[in-house]
């Protein structure tokens, strides 16, 4: 873009005149006799007014090498000043070091070719610019607000008889700054961003600026002089650096320019801006007026940083390129998209102040109004419940937003009298991939009904939208805002309670809902449109703006008052607190309500969505279309005890056993896999008419008395009875025998073998051997190749019953096989197989198949039954599960898709220090996090906290193992290559931004 040069503003010459220079040679020379240093190591650094040089002497010491122009020796002298008092006033605070030379003095004055220029020597400070950190925890952001608040209370105390002249990037001078960029600015879009900014901010600038509080700031306090370290997964700030810019000026001034730059490139830059601000109010507590005068001051000064960027390119000037960078331009653009209220309110409220001086009044007289309302529309008016919640919604697919707002117009047109009404603060399910709640209330009406005032008031326009302004009571004044609302009056016409202001609008919104009118309170005054509905970041600051209107409605039918919505997450943990065991566990630290599932993805009452990767009960995925309609289906038709006969039982029986070795062909159907195991113990015992049970140590079989005595992670906390054995974990990763040892299942075995021989030398040989084919609570372990032959082999010798507990990885999970025990090979056929959880996909069946020739054996006992194992639904269940299984191929997917999996977790490893291992067949893996692989010290308190992040991000995953440093992952069989993505890209980011 052609255009002149401003030489008009000094300032700007300044900043792009380069930086003095000088040879190498000479440079060394200076650092020997007027500072002492011999350099070993020179090395570039980056600067706008200054000469910035790395330097490391003979003895390792690092410093950094200052070179400035003779004119700025009061600036260098009143910086090296600042510096002193830091050094005095708050020791520990990580800031360089004015390192004096030969003759005492901080600076040094040299001459070069009849020049004279200023150096001077600083100590260096470690770390790497917050600017090259990567991705940013949220306790890292908390840390810079806290150091860097901490800072500008120390330079506030720093007093000096000679500060420096105002700069280029002084608040006091961004009109001018902004006016000098503009012109250069081709992008257009860039440019009317920068001039919206201009425009919304500057009058305020103009206007309060010079009555802030003023102190001596470092004025630069941008993602490159702000210096972190990384120890692990945690990220703190371990520097301040480059105070060239240091002069005295609104104390708020530091905040904004750290934020400015900050939030640059961040997916949510306004929640930067308020967890910065909320940890800098900590340690230099804000005024009232600072926190007010914030936000305009961060969006001045990114377009300041914006403007200047394009203008420097322009004219292919001098400055520092490290802010010349796409995402200061697209930080403009969303800050002059954001309403300057929602900006400066987020401030406050970072601070421990009301959103608005004058909210909480208004919000008052709404709750304490006297007498009512007005009716908005004719008619009785009727809640309808949008939300996840809402039975609208029953029936349609979440994955599918036109489906879901198909049903909740079907439910609004289904009222069958009066006007139906969304509720305020109601989170619409209408695409769980862009959740937000309402900010208003919506009555549902033909284009055309008439719509009245509840209060009395002014008619105008507030922010392009329709409203009436209503001042009740002294110091009460808001505005009632009428979206979808189609005006009978002009500005400034008065109307009184219940007179006519206009009629609904013709058009339905985006949302695909019908016709409506919008009713809003702003509790401000509006400069800029305010959203219909707001995400979950934002939904307090808008609550605050823009409160619940539903006091104004008038017209509810008797006992069915339409109320705003709120969640239910704490009426629910509190039912769960008083009438369930205190051992009943939850899942993560903030529970989730969940109410609604299909496939792969849970939603909760906010309409989220989370990708599952935990739940190995639902295996076809949630809510199978298929499944539902086979259980209601039968419901509807017949549900008995198994003592009736129905062809579903033997149906069910014959295709079951069908997918095992042959003989495995009797089936004891109950209800759950701890029943099984039990069941599958007491047969055992009978049959050998032994006690002692030989099972792997850490192993998980159930919650009844007979299995909980062989399940080590429960026996824990009782003590191990004395007929239970464990052997050791066939743990590759941890165990006696690694991955690189080829016959690790035989020494395993070996084990196992030896603890059968000892206890038959003992005279108390075990009744039975019990073992997953994969552990899952032991850790998520794979059964190394050779394990089970030939602990089979020598149970047959021996006389010992082998059980297969495929409760949790059977039916097809594990890929190669249908059932886990088939991965060891065609030899290995127990005598027992047990199966429940993922074989109803949550409907609770669950069985023990056997041989005809055990299950007579055990028929002297007397006849057995359950009165609900194989009824009627749970066999339609189990039967039609089998036939998805095969036609929709899943335990194909498991192996393919698994395995992708798996590779995309092990590639994870050689960026991520803390995983130390990965492995798992098919849709059950689990990676493994330790302190340091070389010692393997668990991760616990790590695992736990990267499960919250990731359900922070959308996917759900949990910890397992002996020491809970597992994640465990077992997704439903439907899971898809991108959802393998998703997973891995999730835990890449949380491992990458640590905490």
């Amino acid at each position: 873009m052609a255009a002149k040069t401003d030489h008009t503003d000094e300032r700007f010459e300044r900043i792009t005149a380069g930086v003095p220079d000088l040879p190498e040679p000479r440079i060394r020379e200076i650092l020997r006799d007027r500072f002492g240093l011999r350099a070993a190591a020179l090395r570039p650094l980056a600067g706008e007014t200054d000469r910035n040089l790395y330097v490391r002497d003979e003895d390792g010491a690092e410093f950094v090498f200052k070179l400035t122009g003779r004119a700025d020796l009061p600036a260098v002298e009143f910086q090296s000043a600042l510096l002193r008092h830091l050094a005095a006033h708050d020791p520990f605070l990580a800031v360089p070091r004015v390192v004096p030379g030969v003759d005492g003095e901080p600076v040094a004055i040299v001459e070069d070719g009849g020049r004279e220029l200023v150096a001077r020597v600083l100590t260096w400070v470690s770390g790497r610019p917050l600017a090259e950190a990567g991705r940013r925890s949220a306790e890292l952001m908390a840390d810079v607000g806290a150091v860097t608040g901490r800072l500008t209370a120390a330079t506030a105390a720093f007093e000096h008889p000679d500060p420096p002249a105002p700069h280029y990037w002084e608040f006091g001078h961004m009109g001018a700054a902004l006016a000098g960029a503009l012109p250069y600015v081709a992008d257009g879009e860039l440019r009317a961003a920068l001039e919206r900014v201009r425009d919304a901010h500057a009058p305020v600038l103009a206007e309060r600026f010079d009555d802030l509080p003023v102190a001596v700031v470092h004025h630069d306090l941008n993602a490159f002089n702000v210096l972190v370290t990384r120890t692990g997964q945690r990220t703190r700030v371990s520097g301040l650096i480059d105070f060239g810019d240091a002069l005295p000026t609104a104390r708020i001034a530091d905040l904004a320019v750290l934020a400015a730059s900050v939030m640059r490139g961040q997916p949510d830059p306004l929640g930067v801006a308020r967890a910065l601000t909320a940890a800098y109010h900590t340690a230099c507590p804000l005024t009232e007026a600072e926190a007010e005068a914030l936000f305009p001051l961060i969006a001045l000064r990114a377009a300041t940083v914006a403007g200047t960027a394009a203008r420097l390119n322009a004219e292919q000037r001098h400055g520092d390129p490290r802010h010349r960078s796409a995402a200061a331009a697209d930080l403009v653009r969303a800050l002059a998209a954001t309403s300057p209220e929602l900006g400066v309110a987020t401030m406050r409220q970072a601070c421990g102040l009301a959103a608005h001086p004058a909210a909480e009044a208004v919000t008052a007289w709404l709750a304490g109004r006297a007498g009512p309302p007005a009716k908005l529309l004719e008619g009785a008016l009727t809640a309808v419940d949008l939300s996840a919640t809402g039975d609208a919604y029953d029936g349609a697919d979440p994955r599918e937003p036109a489906e879901l707002r198909a049903a909740a117009r079907t439910a609004i047109e289904a009222v069958p009298h009066g006007v139906p009404v969304g509720r305020y603060g109601e989170p619409r399910f209408l695409d769980p991939e862009d959740p937000g709640e309402t900010l208003g209330v919506e009555l549902f009406a033909a284009p055309g009904t008439p719509v009245s005032a509840p209060l009395a008031g002014r008619f105008e326009h507030v922010a392009g939208e329709p409203a009436l302004r209503h001042e009740p009571a002294p110091d009460v004044r808001f505005w009632t805002l009428y979206g979808g609302l189609a005006p009978a009056l002009a500005d400034g016409e008065e109307v009184p309670a219940g007179g006519r202001i206009g009629e609904v609008a013709p058009g339905a919104d985006d949302d695909g809902l019908p016709a409506r009118v919008r009713l809003r309170v702003a509790a401000v005054p509006l400069t800029a449109p305010a959203p219909h509905r707001t995400g979950h970041t934002e939904a307090g600051v808008w609550r605050a703006l823009l409160p619940d209107p539903t006091p104004l409605l008038a017209g509810c039918v008797a006992g069915r008052a339409v109320t705003a919505w709120t969640p239910v997450i704490d009426t629910a943990l509190r039912g769960r607190k008083a009438h369930l065991p205190e051992t009943h566990p939850t899942y993560f630290e903030q529970p989730i309500n969940m109410v609604r599932a299909r496939d792969c993805r849970f939603y909760d009452e906010h309409g989220r969505a989370y990708l599952d990767a935990l739940n190995n009960v639902t295996l076809v995925g949630h809510c199978h279309p298929r499944l539902v309609a086979a259980a209601t289906r039968q419901l509807g038709r017949l549900n008995t005890n198994s003592r009736f006969v129905y062809d579903l039982l033997s149906e069910y029986a014959e295709r079951l056993t069908a997918t095992l070795p042959d003989g495995l062909d009797v089936v004891y159907f109950v209800n759950s896999g701890s029943e099984a195991n039990d069941l599958a113990l007491r047969i055992s015992r009978y049959l050998t008419k032994r006690d002692d049970v030989v099972i792997i140590d850490d192993a998980y079989h159930g919650y009844t008395t007979v299995v909980a005595d062989v399940s080590p992670s429960r026996y824990r906390h009782y003590g191990k009875p004395d007929t239970t054995h464990p052997t050791p974990v066939p743990d590759r990763y941890r165990g006696a025998y690694g991955y690189d040892d080829p016959q690790a299942g035989a020494k395993y075995a070996a084990h196992v073998i030896e603890t059968f021989d000892r206890l038959a030398a003992e005279g108390r040989a075990p009744a039975a051997y019990l073992f997953e084919a994969l552990l899952a609570g032991g850790g998520q372990v794979v059964l190394p190749p050779g394990y089970l032959a030939p602990i089979f082999a020598a149970a047959a010798e021996r006389g010992i019953v082998t059980i297969a507990d495929e409760v949790q990885v059977g039916f097809g999970r594990l890929g190669e096989a249908f059932w886990g025990f088939q991965t060891q090979g065609p030899d290995v056929v127990p005598d027992m197989v047990t199966m429940g959880k993922s074989m109803g996909n949550g409907f609770p069946v669950a069985a023990l198949v056997t041989t005809r020739e055990i299950s007579r054996a055990f028929d002297p006992t007397g006849r057995f039954f359950s009165t609900y194992g194989g009824n009627p639904v749970a066999c339609a269940v189990g039967l039609e599960l089998l036939g998805i299984m095969e036609e929709e191929d899943l335990q194909r997917n498991a192996l393919t898709t698994g395995g992708y999996l798996l590779e995309r977790l092990g590639g994870l490893a050689g960026r991520h220090e803390l995983i130390g291992d990965v492995r798992g067949q098919g849709f059950y893996s689990g990676v493994e996090f330790v302190r340091d692989r070389r010692t393997k010290e668990p991760a616990s308190e790590e695992t736990l906290m990267i499960c919250e992040r990731l359900k922070d991000e959308g996917v759900l995953v949990y910890p397992t193992g002996p020491h809970w440093n597992i994640l465990k992952l077992k997704p439903p069989l439907s899971f898809t290559p991108a959802m393998a993505d998703e997973f891995a890209a999730a835990l890449d980011r949380v491992l990458e931004a640590g905490w």
